[in-house]
């Protein structure tokens, strides 16, 4: 089989562990019921070598995400410098990367917008409202999207649930709102039919309503990253096998879940015939082969 493309990971080594720290001693409890500190973490942190081998071991390649949500989650990001040069670093494992801005810095991120996408080669950027706290359908932020539509700029959004926060008091702050489908995204989708939207995750707890608003909009995609496989809701399960078998792609949500596992679970999923080569990479070609080619990615290499 060509390689596995998965398109949402983290970097989550010493440098991208601090972007979300005091978020991600909660998220070690929610996900594997371990107690641990932010000295531990940042001892344990894997490094960017350790990511690159782990990818060829699986036979994968990724796409490395940024983060910058500094006006309302405080602390330093992971910049797109560090991201690009990931990339760079290992030009075997990583097809791009996406970028990050924050939307409430205005003029300076669509200045870096278009800075990530013209000189730092990355396909797209990649956003979390919860953390970043804005609604992807409010007018303010409507310039930042009319430029990556300008600029053939893919873009990813957080759907539904978010770990970040579960169990502390009031959620540390994390606001589930700004992740609903119905009507954020359905609405940006609406607006801008000529920007390709990737909704991350899957969504609950509005499951079928992005079912929904993926088979309305075409311009909306889907990836399978922040659930085991084996615990996807059945209404998601069932459509990957049928109306939206050519809009989903692979996401592992490196390195919270591991690869192998992730593979293993799809393969065992029940999928109809044809489904699992389109999820873990012809999809990808499909939907993803214009905006790498923009930025000199030939995928005819990687398969």
């Amino acid at each position: 089989m060509p390689r596995i493309i998965d398109v949402h990971g983290h970097v989550f080594d010493k440098e991208g562990l601090k972007t979300i720290i005091y978020y991600r001693v909660q998220l070690s409890k929610y996900l594997y019921n371990k107690e641990t500190t932010p000295e531990q973490l940042l001892k344990e942190a894997p490094t960017v070598e350790s990511m690159a081998e782990e990818f060829r071991k699986n036979n994968m390649v990724g796409m490395p995400v940024a983060w910058d949500a500094e006006t309302h989650l405080g602390g330093p990001k992971t910049s797109n410098d560090y991201i690009a040069g990931i990339v760079k670093k290992y030009p075997d494992v990583f097809l791009t990367g996406w970028g990050s801005v924050d939307p409430w810095k205005g003029r300076l991120a669509l200045e870096e917008a278009e800075r990530c996408i013209k000189e730092l080669k990355l396909i797209g950027l990649k956003f979390q409202q919860p953390t970043q706290q804005f609604h992807v359908n409010d007018p303010m932020f409507y310039p930042l999207w009319d430029l990556c539509q300008d600029l053939g700029a893919v873009i990813q959004l957080h759907t539904g649930y978010s770990g970040l926060g579960t169990g502390l008091p009031g959620g540390g702050g994390i606001k589930l709102r700004y992740t609903r489908p119905i009507p954020d995204f359905d609405d940006l989708a609406a607006d801008f039919p000529k920007l390709k939207i990737i909704a991350m995750h899957v969504g609950d707890p509005w499951v079928e309503e992005l079912n929904a608003v993926t088979m309305h909009k075409g311009n909306i995609y889907r990836e399978t990253s922040g659930m085991y496989p084996r615990y996807f809701p059945e209404p998601m399960k069932y459509e990957m096998s049928r109306r939206l078998q050519d809009k989903y792609m692979f996401g592992s949500e490196y390195n919270l879940f591991p690869l192998d596992q992730l593979v293993k679970q799809h393969e065992e999923n029940g999928y109809k015939a044809g489904v699992l080569e389109k999820l873990f990479y012809k999809n990808a070609v499909k939907i993803l082969g214009e905006n790498l080619e923009r930025i000199g990615v030939n995928l005819k290499e990687w398969m």
